[in-house]
């Protein structure tokens, strides 16, 4: 367990530690449009392919220098590996989130477990909101996804009220609840650019990261949804780690002059979470120096 050392004032500074956990109760269950989606085309768990992908990304991690922690799986939290949804690591401190579906909601058990006494600054009590919604872009800038089905609006109001009070610039960006979370539809990939599926936004949102200096490369709704492809992670240093199986956003990511690391994730990704989702950071160096 990391301490006094978590910290995370961006999505694009050097990522040093990571809390993953892993999936030794993972399936796919109907309480989402994209696993509803591969189960009815008659996709099936490979459990073997799961637990290799899983340590293929963990490998990948430390092969970059980062320090991997994990939470305890537990039986009966299917989706616990997601642990980018039960809490949020911030300038401030560590925030616990409040999860929506009843199969998650005891998510935060584990959670707790991990930061132990002390190790947790605020605790979402209003509404309910979910880290795949919540987007650090960079110092002084956040953005929190809204779409009523994981995020609502008094959870998501709550969390900006902490981040306004000390002076940073937040938006509430409104979507269907079909997309499931943010960062399924918008990730940064560098602190000026970031992939989204854009015709899922709203334009006055999308005018309004513009107007941050946030450029957009655009993916279409089937790499989205299917691919899960906007659902990456940066590591920093111009490294982004991305599914092998989206090759097209890859090849955008590399014309941008990325390093792209490929792991394996599709068992991941039908379930409706891969890269993004199965890691929450617990340090990122200070994307501003000093």
């Amino acid at each position: 367990m990391v301490t006094d050392r978590r910290f995370m004032d961006s999505e694009t500074g050097q990522l040093e530690d990571v809390l993953l956990c892993r999936p030794d109760h993972y399936s796919w269950i109907p309480s989402n449009d994209i696993a509803i989606q591969s189960m009815a085309n008659g996709a099936k768990l490979d459990h073997v392919a799961l637990k290799a992908q899983f340590d293929g990304l963990v490998a990948l991690l430390r092969a970059e220098q980062v320090t991997c922690h994990f939470l305890t799986p537990h039986a009966g939290m299917p989706y616990q590996v997601y642990t980018r949804d039960s809490s949020q690591t911030t300038p401030f401190g560590t925030v616990v989130t409040s999860l929506v579906r009843p199969e998650r909601q005891a998510e935060t058990g584990p959670v707790r477990d991990f930061y132990g006494d002390g190790g947790i600054w605020k605790t979402c009590t209003q509404g309910h909101i979910e880290g795949g919604d919540i987007h650090i872009i960079r110092p002084g800038l956040l953005a929190v996804g809204v779409s009523g089905g994981r995020t609502d609006e008094a959870g998501a109001a709550k969390f900006i009220s902490w981040f306004e009070d000390a002076g940073w610039t937040c938006r509430m960006i409104r979507f269907p609840e079909h997309y499931l979370h943010l960062d399924v539809i918008f990730t940064m990939v560098t602190a000026d650019l970031a992939i989204a599926l854009v015709d899922a936004l709203d334009s006055a949102d999308v005018a309004w990261l513009r107007a941050q200096g946030i450029r957009l490369l655009s993916v279409t709704y089937a790499e989205a949804m299917r691919d899960m492809g906007c659902n990456v992670l940066s590591l920093g240093g111009g490294r982004v780690v991305s599914p092998k199986h989206c090759i097209r956003i890859n090849q955008m990511l590399r014309a941008e002059g990325l390093r792209v690391l490929e792991p394996e994730l599709d068992q991941f990704s039908q379930g409706g979470g891969s890269i993004h989702c199965m890691t929450m950071p617990l340090r990122r160096r200070p994307l501003l120096p000093g």
